[in-house]
């Protein structure tokens, strides 16, 4: 199995098949991630990867290469030896220009399967919503293992760089396993005031899906999305 790595794209080699294959062999193992239904980290990795070569590529083409070949130093000895630099650059580039599609063909997969999951998956709340929502629980079943997931969450709006977004961080606190019926996700709402008194009128929502996928990789990243979006409407 071949990792994707930006070393794979950025590191020199000899044989530019052998590392194509490399590449393609590692596109393949995380796009069969796809395949068995397990989303994370196999996207993620994927976008991060293609939005760190496409900057390089963007950088890259704002230098004409008579720019680049003006810096070379004058001394014909050295004159080679950058050159010769200059070249393997010039191969890094074209290697990137090359995986970029393979790149893309993969995310495209993935995103796919991303939709699917979230147009299957919906976020409803448990009784009237207070005022006060930035923490709460959600419930997520996981039906493979017939468990219900009840996490806790916050939430809080942040600035980066002028720009503003959502942060959201979740804790389970309780796995209810099926005996033949699900829990009322009032009963758990009831439960969970409780025991923790200290939210004594707590947002909850409960997540509703008949997906039998994996977990961790697939319904809980999918669930904390469409959580964060029912949060940002509120």
């Amino acid at each position: 199995m071949y990792h994707l790595s930006l070393e794979l794209f950025t590191q020199p080699f000899d044989d530019l098949e052998r590392r194509q294959y490399e590449i393609c062999a590692a596109i393949d193992w995380l796009v069969a991630q796809f395949r068995r239904n397990q989303l994370y980290p196999a996207l993620q990795e994927l976008i991060g990867i293609y939005r760190t070569l496409e900057r390089i590529l963007q950088e890259h083409q704002q230098l004409h290469p008579s720019e680049q070949l003006q810096l070379l130093p004058a001394p014909e000895e050295n004159r080679s030896v950058e050159r010769s630099h200059h070249d393997s650059l010039e191969q890094l580039f074209e290697l990137i220009r090359w995986a970029m599609p393979q790149l893309a063909g993969a995310i495209e997969e993935g995103a796919a399967l991303f939709d699917f999951v979230e147009e299957n998956i919906t976020i409803t709340s448990v009784g009237l919503l207070p005022m006060y929502t930035s923490e709460g629980y959600v419930l997520i079943p996981e039906h493979r293992t017939c468990t219900l997931h009840v996490l806790r969450y916050t939430s809080a709006q942040l600035v980066e760089h002028g720009d503003r977004y959502r942060a959201l961080r979740t804790t389970e606190i309780l796995s209810l396993h099926n005996r033949g019926v699900w829990e009322a996700p009032e009963a758990v709402k009831h439960r969970l005031i409780e025991q923790y008194p200290e939210l004594p009128n707590p947002a909850t929502f409960a997540c509703e899906t008949e997906l039998d996928f994996p977990y961790a990789e697939t319904i809980l990243p999918v669930a904390k999305r469409k959580l964060m979006r029912a949060l940002s409407e509120q």
